[in-house]
């Protein structure tokens, strides 16, 4: 989190006939810039040509009007029925101000239909959840989409292609129906699988001159649409957070939700070339050459002695020369600051180009009520069976049973020293040893709090939370229960 007086000796910019040289830090318009090549003015051409790239927002000169009143949007799955997880319970209403139950889906087999099984699903949980949400005024939406949700991606495909298809009129009046017939406040556009199906091309790393993917395109249309036949109604959409996919979706889609929800989460561990380190820190983390422009307690290179092997490469390949130092550069650890800045201001550039410009009160942040254990690999989906890539995934409630004192983790982190075989990963790790039993990253009371200030103090609306059913609701022990009391 930057403010002006980090940074005393930074210049603020001057036009100069001769540019600005690599290496170049300077203020401009309330934020920080360095350059990574030749640079003229910042915010100005394309990033192939224009070498400066976004440093550090100064929020003294940026401040935003602060929040009133935070959203806590909660998403509800529908999946746990089985364990016995009870839709019902009105304590946990009383903390959200929303809840989305998850997932509706469409048909693979009968385009623009929504999946018979998603629709049943929902119907067994949905009562208690109106029910209970009603009580205590807590709206209640369902969530379209979600992450194996593929014949969502190919609608939107061919809506962007062809906005004329006769399938929009059709996804609309299926989207309507379910909404009033349900009694529900609303749907969240959940749009992912930009992975696609297993065997297809990762779909990630678009640039920005490029325009959104088809659809993108598809999606502010269907946004656009459903918000004039349901006006009294919420619109929202769930996004990535950062331009590997941000840079897929439209910004216009803005213009017609009541919120975008950034799923700041899954920042590390959601993919086998991960590095290792926190999955949704708040503030940017930067490269130790950076120290002399502004000095930090962590950097990247502090997170190299517990990574599984040396620092991996970028998702798209690399130079097999490439140095640590190159790897930590083309695969960072991200940040919700990160986010914060590709989304919403409007001098935000990096290696793929200019950010999203949304406005800033239009936007929620992602709190992730689950971890990630970097000793081991993943377990199989809970929908499809399938073992996807990446590290463990730990709900908040199991790290508690496994470790009491868990909320009070320092750092959100906790480390079992231990000797461990590496997890086998769809890209191979070296062979040997891990020296973590356990080496797990995740949100606490704590650290959702420090961010839920943070996103009321920039002007966002809130928070989005993934899931209701991965906290416990002990007083000092929940996580939803402190970010509603902060």
């Amino acid at each position: 989190m930057g403010v002006s007086s980090d940074y005393p000796d930074v210049p603020e910019w001057v036009a100069k006939p001769e540019g600005y040289q690599a290496g170049a830090v300077t203020k401009y318009k309330g934020n920080i810039f360095r350059a990574a090549f030749w640079a003229s003015e910042p915010g100005v051409g394309d990033a192939n040509t224009n070498g400066w790239r976004f440093f550090d927002e100064l929020y003294d000169q940026t401040s935003s009007t602060p929040a009133r009143q935070s959203k806590i949007i909660a998403y509800i799955p529908t999946w746990r029925k089985g364990e016995g997880f009870d839709y019902g319970n009105g304590e946990m209403y009383q903390y959200i101000t929303h809840g989305i139950i998850s997932f509706l889906t469409f048909s693979e087999t009968d385009p623009g239909d929504f999946d018979p099984a998603s629709v049943a699903e929902i119907r067994t949980v949905l009562p208690e959840v109106v029910i209970a949400g009603n009580l205590y005024n807590t709206k209640i939406m369902v969530a379209l989409g979600g992450a194996n949700d593929y014949a969502f991606l190919d609608l939107m495909t061919e809506v962007g292609n062809n906005p004329a298809t006769p399938r929009l009129d059709q996804i609309v009046r299926n989207v309507v129906n379910f909404v009033t017939a349900n009694g529900l406040g609303g749907v969240d556009l959940d749009l992912e699988c930009w992975w696609g199906r297993p065997g297809q091309q990762d779909q990630g790393g678009r640039m920005k001159s490029d325009g959104p993917h088809p659809a993108g395109r598809g999606l502010t249309l269907l946004a656009q649409r459903l918000k004039q036949a349901m006006p009294d109604k919420i619109v929202s959409a769930a996004v990535f957070g950062t331009s590997w996919y941000g840079n897929n979706y439209d910004s216009g889609i803005a213009d017609h939700v009541d919120w975008l929800g950034i799923m700041t989460y899954d920042l590390t561990g959601s993919w086998d070339g991960s590095p290792v380190g926190p999955h949704t820190a708040l503030f940017k983390i930067r490269g130790k050459d950076t120290s002399n422009i502004r000095e930090s307690d962590v950097y990247q290179e502090s997170y190299l002695p517990e990574q599984q092997g040396g620092w991996p490469g970028p998702r798209t390949g690399g130079s097999p020369n490439a140095t640590e130092s190159d790897n930590m550069e083309n695969n960072p650890i991200l940040s919700v600051e990160d986010s914060l800045w590709y989304w919403t201001n409007p001098l935000f550039v990096n290696w793929q180009g200019a950010g999203q410009g949304v406005a800033r009160d239009k936007i929620a942040a992602g709190v992730p009520v689950y971890g990630y254990d970097f000793a081991a690999a993943k377990d199989p989906d809970d929908l499809t069976g399938q073992v996807p890539p990446g590290y463990k995934v730990l709900r908040y409630k199991e790290i508690l049973a496994a470790f009491p004192d868990a909320h009070r983790a320092a750092n959100a982190n906790i480390k079992v020293p231990g000797t461990t075989p590496r997890p086998v990963l769809t890209n191979p790790l070296p062979p040997g040893d891990y020296s973590y039993a356990h080496n797990i990253y995740f949100e606490t009371p704590d650290t959702a709090v420090t961010k839920l200030k943070f996103l009321r103090d920039v002007g966002a609306q809130g928070v989005i939370i993934w899931e209701l059913s991965n906290d416990v609701w002990e007083e000092g022990k929940s996580i939803i229960k402190a970010g509603a009391v902060a």
